[in-house]
């Protein structure tokens, strides 16, 4: 059924200096002036930039998630004034180690989970910070949501964890934009992507890598309302039916083509049926489902 999720990613830059005494209570006060800027649009999910986290909080002040901190404490304040979800960056303390995290926060202000960055920086490691385990999953009422920090984004593994899970929508709080990367992720892992920076050009991604709202020099919020209800099919063996879906369906459903992939993106715009109903009606074959075919007819056509 279609499912429908604002959301917005907020580009965020400092004036603080790292490691500054007044730098926790600036990037606070910059914090609160961002978060104040978002109320009134509607948003569902809002993701925020590492920068909160790298120049707000020393490893010392890592806040408990049990026992929120200022930065939480303005998260929760937030996504209970604005009824929404919100994916923050910040410093989290567990069983006495500190990780480089986010937090995903529901719409009653409380913390439903955290991801915390596997693939820190040698100068992180060196701070005290401590290693994440790995792709984490949030189940939340706007979908499925995933975690990736900065310098997570060039490592393989870790996106292989995440395809493997099939995120909805993948959170990424960075201090750098990574690229045609983010598209890469945002493909492979057949998700939306959405990047939180401290520059222009976060934004959203649809599952092809295609952008869907980013930040310029007018606009320091990128918003795009995404529906979540997809399904990734390749053309081969599929193509000649969508005439015939799109007829049925009209104006219920979407095939979106883009011209050089060579799949399709199946959306259901009705609360009648889900895209996956569509699938299974028409026999569709999904794009992992006809890669695995492919690779078993391969191996066994090997001479």
């Amino acid at each position: 059924m279609a499912h429908f999720v604002k959301i917005a990613c907020v580009q965020f830059a400092t004036q603080a200096s790292r490691g500054a005494a007044d730098a926790p209570k600036l990037v606070l006060n910059e914090l609160k002036a961002a978060l104040e800027e978002l109320k009134g649009y509607g948003v569902q999910l809002a993701v925020f930039c590492e920068g909160v986290e790298a120049y707000g909080t020393p490893v010392d002040l890592a806040e408990d998630a049990a026992k929120p901190g200022p930065f939480l404490q303005a998260y929760a304040a937030f996504a209970q004034d604005q009824n929404c979800h919100v994916a923050g960056s910040v410093k989290l303390r567990e069983g006495g180690r500190a990780y480089n995290s986010i937090a995903f926060l529901g719409p009653d202000g409380r913390v439903l989970g955290a991801y915390h960055k596997t693939n820190l920086t040698h100068r992180e490691i060196e701070w005290g910070l401590t290693s994440g385990p790995g792709a984490k999953i949030v189940e939340t009422a706007v979908g499925k949501l995933g975690g990736i920090v900065c310098f997570d984004l060039n490592f393989e593994p870790l996106r292989k964890e995440y395809k493997a899970l099939r995120p909805d929508i993948l959170c990424f709080a960075s201090m750098y934009h990574g690229g045609l990367v983010q598209g890469m992720w945002a493909y492979d892992c057949r998700s939306f992507f959405a990047s939180a920076l401290p520059f222009m050009g976060c934004g959203v991604l649809d599952p092809f890598g295609r952008e869907q709202a980013a930040t310029d020099c007018y606009s320091k919020v990128a918003m795009a309302t995404v529906n979540l209800d997809r399904e990734i099919i390749h053309l081969d063996y599929n193509r000649e039916k969508f005439a015939e879906i799109r007829r049925k369906y009209l104006g219920e459903a979407v095939i979106d083509i883009p011209p050089n992939v060579g799949s399709a993106l199946l959306y259901s715009l009705t609360h009648k049926r889900r895209a996956m109903d569509i699938v299974r009606e028409f026999e569709l074959e999904l794009l992992d489902d006809y890669f695995e075919r492919a690779l078993a007819d391969n191996a066994k056509n090997k001479g």
